[in-house]
């Protein structure tokens, strides 16, 4: 049985034919308790099964290749069979939610496009 999303509003686990990776919530109370922050469900206690889809975290989060120096000096990369997270990771990204929900860095690039705008 896989386990469903537990964001509001997200249906990215219910398609059996589609497999979408998923993590647990952390054990360390701490990195728990910013992951409810940000998923944001009002009175939420996640289960031991409670899971969170790969569609809320960004890329940098995401673990989906390993590497390895050769003997030789060249670099061996392999891709991962199931992805995993930074210990650091958290759901950042909430499409079906507001905007102001969704808090990954803005870009430098945007910052500045942002202050041209002001003038």
């Amino acid at each position: 049985m896989v386990n469903k999303c537990c964001v509001p509003c997200c249906r990215s686990n219910y398609d059996p034919t589609v497999y979408i990776s998923s993590f647990q919530f952390h054990k360390e109370e701490h990195r728990r308790n910013l992951w409810l922050l940000k998923i944001n469900r009002k009175d939420y206690s996640p289960s031991k099964n409670a899971v969170v889809c790969i569609k809320h975290f960004s890329e940098k989060f995401v673990i989906t290749e390993d590497h390895a120096i050769r003997d030789d000096g060249s670099v061996l990369t392999v891709k991962r069979i199931h992805t995993n997270l930074i210990p650091d990771a958290y759901p950042s990204i909430f499409p079906n939610q507001p905007a102001y929900l969704s808090s990954d860095p803005v870009s430098k690039e945007k910052l500045h496009l942002n202050e041209k705008m002001k003038y």
